[in-house]
């Protein structure tokens, strides 16, 4: 059961996200690029290499042709793979779990100099 204090916190940061406007409105994977694309309210696109999202790296294309937002834009969702991304994990630059993202650093060290 969820308390009150983590209830009236969950609003919040909802509020938050909302005012921010840093929340899914469109999201699509092109496969000719290999590219997932996230616009965000707040007026731009983000977007990033299949292979660096946890979740995509070793999907078909065809798992990645269907993409949904949830109702509030906090997740993109792939439904062929019952799974998806947070927008927040995305802006923050996390895209896995910490073994993930620990693997991508030492496998791309040249990006992080950059």
């Amino acid at each position: 059961m969820v308390t009150q204090e983590a209830h009236d916190l969950a609003e919040a940061r909802a509020r938050q996200i909302k005012e921010s406007g840093l929340y899914a409105v469109a999201a699509h994977f092109d496969a000719a690029t290999g590219l997932m694309h996230v616009t965000l309210k707040k007026g731009f696109t983000v977007s990033f290499p299949k292979e660096r999202s946890q979740v995509m790296a070793n999907a078909t294309n065809e798992d990645l042709s269907e993409v949904d937002i949830s109702g509030a834009g906090w997740y993109v969702i792939f439904p062929k793979l019952d799974d998806g991304f947070t927008v927040e994990g995305m802006l923050s630059g996390r895209f896995g779990n910490d073994r993930w993202e620990r693997e991508w650093a030492e496998k791309h060290q040249e990006l992080q100099a950059a």
